[in-house]
């Protein structure tokens, strides 16, 4: 059974889940806020591929100057857990993949959605999501390359390197419950050729959940569904 109301934290996170436009594709979003999760105004950047690896590192900070009293070799514990996350990204001008871009302009798309924000006076803010793994926080460094030309010189393929610095008012834990556990109540707004029953299946792992679906949302048919309007995708069963 749906909850009566739902807070505006559910009714902000379902925004942000909303805005990842290609399920199982890299996308960096590019927000005005953590907590509460507010989306910049900005789109945001679908990878053209997938990366080939996602790596995150932790690091801890130690004071290795010893006191003037103690003999002491084991270096004091400042804090940390500070992590980093890095990957790369081709872009593709060939056509070779079926699919196209503008090297150039996707790069400098994805150079101003990481930057600087006039608004917030510093970078923006990000969550970077690939299927259950997400991360939050702001770039730290982009390094282009480029490795195919066109006879004028410009670019017809690149591999971008990125990093990242997680962000302390993470909401990373939120948001995987509210991307990928199916005991939630999510909200998820209809595009154009939606179909219920994969929608189903992208929250419950099960497209046989379709027809609560449609009950829920007091459907008369689950094969043409409102587009532009939310549907409640109520919690199932254990």
């Amino acid at each position: 059974m749906i909850p009566s109301g739902l807070s505006a934290a559910s009714e902000a996170l379902g925004a942000v889940a909303d805005s990842v436009p290609i399920p199982g594709k890299l996308t960096i979003i590019p927000m005005n806020s953590f907590v509460p999760p507010i989306p910049s105004p900005l789109p945001p950047y679908v990878a053209m591929f997938n990366p080939e690896h996602w790596q995150v590192q932790s690091s801890v900070s130690y004071n290795t100057e010893r006191a003037p009293v103690t003999n002491a070799d084991t270096p004091n514990y400042e804090g940390g857990n500070t992590r980093k996350l890095s990957f790369e990204l081709t872009v593709d001008g060939t056509g070779a993949s079926g699919e196209t871009r503008e090297v150039l302009a996707d790069v400098n798309a994805l150079k101003a959605i990481i930057g600087f924000n006039g608004q917030l006076h510093e970078t923006n803010r990000l969550l970077i999501v690939w299927g259950s793994q997400i991360f939050s926080g702001v770039h730290e460094s982009i390094s282009v390359k480029y490795t195919l030309f066109r006879a004028n010189g410009t670019p017809l393929r690149a591999v971008v390197s990125l990093s990242f610095i997680e962000a302390r008012d993470s909401i990373e834990s939120l948001l995987k419950l509210n991307l990928a556990s199916s005991d939630l109540t999510h909200i998820r707004r209809v595009r154009d050729h939606d179909r219920l029953d994969l929608m189903a299946y992208q929250i419950y792992d099960d497209s046989r959940f379709y027809i609560e679906v449609a009950d829920a949302n007091d459907l008369t048919t689950f094969r043409t569904l409102p587009l532009g309007e939310e549907l409640v995708f109520p919690p199932t069963e254990k």
